[in-house]
């Protein structure tokens, strides 16, 4: 039982004459249909410019210490700061939501990664560009875990994985579309236009936010009694059904909302603890595999490293390639880590992917051939992918929906930690 279905009489009801129903059950009877479609698809728009940011970096590492003859501090510097203010936006950003809405944050923070992203292309220097990542890191921050937990409460609870399947298969497919697009015109355009191309998804991105509503979740527990009673009439409308007119929503006004301290009160500690804790190791894997992958395929995977001396060169089409192909996995990672969820649970599963992890990552350790650590990588990538696949699909399940974004904020700024 999730939280929300624990609490849903305290949060929200739909009354008429004869009957009291939850909005759970108001969900029920909306189901799935064109109003989901259209939320979902404009996150996995968002989530997927997010996501692309998040791991070019990696990639365009090489070009930038060319361009600029980076030292190694300064390309430590850009990857941290990029991933340091995510793990800042997500704290900062989570509580807000909680406050303002889902909505309204993600519409300001892709507007400024559409901002940050032009700059970043059109950097005249190193500084510029660091400035810019900043501002992504922090966009980024702010838009995962609000996507996530956004797609979540448009749905009644039983349908909530296939939101959250879908974004987290956006996630991983982002790794491999980046990857095949850099193989397909990265060195044939160059790493501005190459960046420039990434952002066009933020565009669209942001037309359909202009259409979609606030999430009557959110809504209800804010006392909006008359935007809840619109919104639910608006995805009724789109998908097709007739909204029974003689109801109306009991709306529950909660004044402590996004509240952090909540997150830690002894109800929910022990959750938080683990969860977080879960969650930085396999985010310490992912990342650490996202930023070594492009200098392993470059250097060789036994140790050789160019000297300060050696021609500068980035990834060529065998390195992108190569690329494409590990990150490939995650893709079948989150089909698969959906389909166990559905089917299994997600306590076994979980554990059973957090040791094979652990085992392929000691193999790791001695100088093997390379297509043998290809392969390695390869199911590292499947493994951690589909751990995250249940880990987000949990997130969401064990928090209310007053502190449901506060919570997945501050679980992922420990797990953020991890990519550092």
């Amino acid at each position: 039982m999730t939280a929300d279905s624990e609490q849903a009489p305290n949060y929200g009801a739909v009354t008429d004459s004869t009957e009291e129903k939850t909005l759970e059950e108001v969900y029920e009877v909306l189901g799935v249909g064109l109003a989901q479609y259209l939320v979902w698809g404009t996150l996995v728009l968002v989530l997927l410019s997010d996501m692309s940011e998040l791991v070019v970096i990696s990639i365009l590492i090489p070009y930038l210490r060319c361009e600029w003859d980076l030292s190694v501090t300064f390309k430590i510097a850009i990857s941290c700061s990029v991933f340091f203010f995510y793990a800042l936006g997500g704290v900062l950003f989570g509580s807000i939501s909680d406050k303002i809405g889902r909505r309204k944050v993600i519409l300001f923070t892709t507007v400024c990664l559409l901002m940050a992203n032009v700059m970043s292309a059109a950097s005249p220097n190193k500084w510029v560009f660091l400035m810019t990542r900043v501002v992504v890191g922090l966009c980024i921050g702010a838009n995962l875990p609000t996507t996530m937990v956004f797609a979540s409460e448009i749905a009644a609870c039983k349908y909530k994985e296939y939101g959250t399947f879908v974004l987290t298969f956006t996630a991983s497919f982002a790794m491999m579309l980046v990857a095949l697009i850099a193989y397909l015109c990265l060195n044939a355009i160059g790493w501005r236009w190459f960046i420039v191309l990434l952002s066009l998804p933020i565009v669209i991105a942001l037309i359909c936010l202009a259409i979609i509503p606030e999430s009557p979740r959110f809504l209800v527990v804010s006392g909006k009694k008359e935007e809840a009673i619109a919104t639910l009439k608006k995805f009724f409308k789109w998908n097709s059904l007739p909204y029974p007119e003689n109801i109306t929503i009991k709306t529950y006004q909660d004044e402590v909302r996004g509240n952090i301290a909540d997150v830690l009160k002894p109800k929910y500690i022990r959750s938080t603890t683990l969860l977080s804790l879960m969650y930085f190791g396999n985010i310490f894997i992912i990342f650490g595999l996202i930023i070594f992958l492009p200098l392993a395929l470059t250097t060789g995977f036994c140790g050789a490293v160019h000297k300060q001396g050696d021609t500068c060169k980035g990834l060529n089409q065998d390195n992108l390639m190569d690329l494409t192909i590990i990150t490939s996995a995650a893709c079948i990672g989150v089909v698969v880590g959906a389909v166990i969820a559905k089917k299994i649970g997600r306590n076994l599963p979980m554990k059973v992917c957090g040791a094979v992890v652990f085992f392929l990552t000691l193999l790791l350790y001695k100088c093997i051939a390379s297509w043998l650590t290809n392969v390695i990588f390869f199911a590292i990538k499947f493994f951690t992918t589909a751990f995250n696949t249940l880990i987000w699909i949990v997130i969401p399940e064990c928090y209310p929906t007053v502190i449901r974004n506060t919570a997945t904020g501050f679980i992922n700024f420990w797990a953020s930690l991890g990519e550092h």
